[in-house]
């Protein structure tokens, strides 16, 4: 694997300096008094570039007054808005489309997941390269699991430190930063926490997003934030319960508009627009879960012995295995009989999924095909593991699945004095993402994943960080001297 620590490789510059100390160019013969004075001047000029040359790449400073806003819309598939049959119901979009850019889609991670993915958003980085493999996955050697909606398993500090978000890096930099509900932006990283920091928790209905991006507005206007970043998963709830193309769905669509154009009215009115920039961003898209849609559910305790496992971590679209000591290969051989999934042993995990060197990747992983659903195991080994969900639990709609499928596209929409105006451009992956959060607020993006020619199109000023050679007065002195002499 390999990084790219920004958005174009940099540019390494070569000077070699050929001189005759015998004679100029004239045919001269020169004294030797000229030539002490030669070799005295190139000694020094020889320093000056070496120190020049050998002097650590950093940006060019910029005095950069604008700002960043970042809202997340949970589990918002790439064509909702286009899907919206009545397109005079989402004024906030029609907005975003006129005076901003949109991709036509965004190509999501592996697993299409929401923790893997917020990871993802704020880091540039594959989940084997950040460790946040998926909602739910287990240390098999410290013995400890993450879980979705477990505050005080997921506020453990050890997962978070593969990785440094933008909310630290932005932070570390002296730019002032705000969360809103966003991953766990609340736990320090390397030390450092926002100014004010919001972890997710559950937050049902599109007035939270209202009620904090009223405070987005305060915080710009009068607190000198720079950034502020904004978790909303209404869309992604009416999605899970009724299903991606129910009437509930566009009902939370049009819920979330109507407060994202209040938002954007009030940077117009306080004339913050000229000095902020917008963009929303999704983790992920749907698909329908339900019997009468055509998904089949599959029940994985059908196939598998539980006495030959430690444990079963998530279901639906993606469950992993860890088997007992010695018993791998018959475990693996009991779920190949499953219909409808994909088993993979971790060797062999498609290397497209940027997965399978995941810290917490387990032995055996099993990948629901497009249109079936696993349902997990009635047992204690199962994670996660609710005893008073019905079985098998039935989802209006569903993700998780082969980041590959259009059903798990998701959207990168922005605007302000970064962005180009009434621009839609290519497709572009998920990692990409996070570079431009950098490029908009001037700072050194960390390794990532990304590729900048992917989204280099949007921006009004596309030019990344390069290595500027600035000859200064005395070099040019001595140059000038050499000249003379050779």
């Amino acid at each position: 694997m390999t990084f790219m620590s920004s958005a174009n490789k940099k540019t390494h510059l070569h000077i070699v300096c050929k001189t005759r100390y015998s004679e100029n160019e004239h045919g001269v013969n020169s004294t030797p008094k000229m030539q002490r004075g030669l070799r005295c001047a190139l000694a020094v000029l020889s320093c000056l570039l070496v120190c020049s040359l050998a002097a650590p790449d950093k940006p060019k400073e910029v005095d950069r007054k604008e700002k960043l806003v970042v809202i997340l819309l949970d589990g918002f598939r790439w064509d909702y808005v286009d899907e919206q049959k009545d397109k005079e119901s989402l004024p906030g979009f029609r907005l975003l489309h006129k005076e901003g850019v949109r991709a036509k889609w965004v190509n999501p991670i592996f697993p299409s997941l929401s923790y893997a993915s917020w990871t993802t958003l704020s880091t540039g980085l594959y989940a084997e390269n950040h460790n946040i493999i998926g909602n739910y996955f287990h240390d098999s050697y410290q013995k400890e699991t993450f879980e979705l909606f477990n505050r005080t398993l997921t506020s453990n500090q050890r997962w978070w430190q593969d990785a440094e978000p933008i909310w630290t890096t932005a932070t570390r930099k002296g730019r002032k930063v705000g969360t809103f509900l966003w991953a766990r932006s609340d736990i320090p990283v390397r030390g450092i926490l926002p100014h004010q920091a919001q972890g997710f928790q559950l937050t049902k209905g599109a007035t939270s997003l209202g009620a904090n991006l009223d405070k987005t507005i305060k915080m710009l206007k009068s607190e000198g934030y720079d950034l502020v970043m904004v978790y909303n998963e209404h869309i992604d709830n009416k999605g899970h319960q009724f299903g991606p193309t129910s009437p509930e769905l566009m009902i939370a669509l049009q819920e979330v508009d109507a407060e994202l154009y209040k938002f954007f009215k009030k940077l117009d009115e306080t004339d913050l627009d000229e000095s902020v920039n917008v963009m929303i961003v999704s983790d992920h898209g749907m698909t329908s879960g339900t019997p009468h849609s055509g998904a089949e559910y599959v029940e994985i305790d059908d196939y598998l012995d539980m006495d030959d496992v430690s444990y079963v971590i998530d279901r639906a679209a993606v469950a992993a295995v860890a088997p007992l000591p010695g018993k791998a290969d018959k475990v693996y051989k009991q779920l190949k009989q499953m219909r409808g999934v994909d088993v993979y042993r971790r060797d062999d995990i498609p290397d497209h999924y940027y997965y399978k060197n995941g810290r917490y990747v387990q032995e055996i992983l099993v990948c629901a095909k497009h249109g079936f659903v696993i349902s997990g195991a009635d047992s204690p080994k199962q994670i996660p593991r609710d005893p008073s969900t019905p079985r098998p639990m039935i989802w209006g709609g569903l993700h998780g699945y082969d980041n590959t499928h259009p059903d798990m596209r998701t959207i990168f929409m922005a605007m302000g004095p970064s962005f180009k105006k009434h621009y839609q451009g290519e497709p572009i992956d998920l990692v990409d993402i996070y570079q431009i959060y950098a490029h908009v607020l001037d700072l050194e993006p960390q390794p990532h994943n990304g590729s900048w020619s992917r989204v280099r199109s949007y921006l009004t000023n596309s030019a990344s960080f390069t290595k500027v050679l600035s000859w200064n007065p005395i070099l040019m002195t001595l140059l000038i001297l050499l000249r003379y002499f050779i």
